[in-house]
């Protein structure tokens, strides 16, 4: 439970975000938040492996990368535009390359943001470099990495073109709330992992993984 609640306090922030966003934002962050919901149920459903909701979620998190860009430079109401893309990307496997790559658009003369973009860049590529071992100790390597990197990802989406004052109350409040889940809730210690070459790990070993 333990990796699981570190996983999904990444994502409480964007609730904010919903909140005092605009409107062509907030529909792109609410699409953005059902692919990650179906990604984080790790079911396969319809004849579909869990790869292939992993490949759609990193599809839909390019796209929400173009929402923000379209966002920033262009206008807010045509941010959520951006998600038709996902009509023409059925069948199209989305690699760490042209992931991390998709991060440049997020660039921008500002420390803060490079910095972001660039661990970004970093994790994206490092991700799916380590193969999963279908051992307790793999287990446990394997899901700190992915709470490792898509903390740094996400949290550099909803840091993207803000204030100085809002990224470091945003971090602070992040901070503090996997703090918290760190310190209230048991790490779990499976001794039978269940892993399919392929798909991400899953995190809750013993039950099935619903919100």
């Amino acid at each position: 439970m333990l990796y699981f609640l570190l996983h999904l306090s990444t994502f409480v922030p964007i609730l904010a975000k919903i909140l005092v966003s605009s409107w062509g934002l907030k529909i792109s962050w609410l699409i953005y938040l059902f692919f990650s919901y179906i990604l984080l149920e790790h079911q396969p459903f319809n004849g579909y492996p869990v790869k292939a909701f992993s490949n759609l979620q990193r599809q839909a998190e390019c796209c929400l990368i173009g929402s923000l860009f379209v966002a920033h430079w262009v206008s807010p109401m045509l941010a959520p535009f951006t998600f038709l893309a996902l009509i023409k990307a059925k069948g199209i496997e989305v690699d760490s390359l042209s992931y991390a790559f998709v991060f440049f658009l997020l660039f921008r003369f500002d420390l803060f943001q490079i910095a972001l973009v660039a661990l970004s860049i970093m994790s994206a590529l490092l991700q799916d470099t380590e193969p999963i071992l279908a051992t307790p100790s793999g287990w446990h390597r394997a899901c700190t990495r992915r709470v490792m990197f898509r903390s740094v990802q996400v949290f550099t989406l909803i840091t993207a073109y803000e204030t100085t004052y809002t990224r470091v109350l945003l971090l602070i409040c992040v901070g503090l709330l996997k703090f918290a889940v760190f310190l209230y809730t048991p790490e779990e210690n499976p001794s039978n992992i269940e892993h399919k070459e392929g798909d991400p790990i899953k995190f809750l070993q013993s039950r099935r993984h619903f919100l």
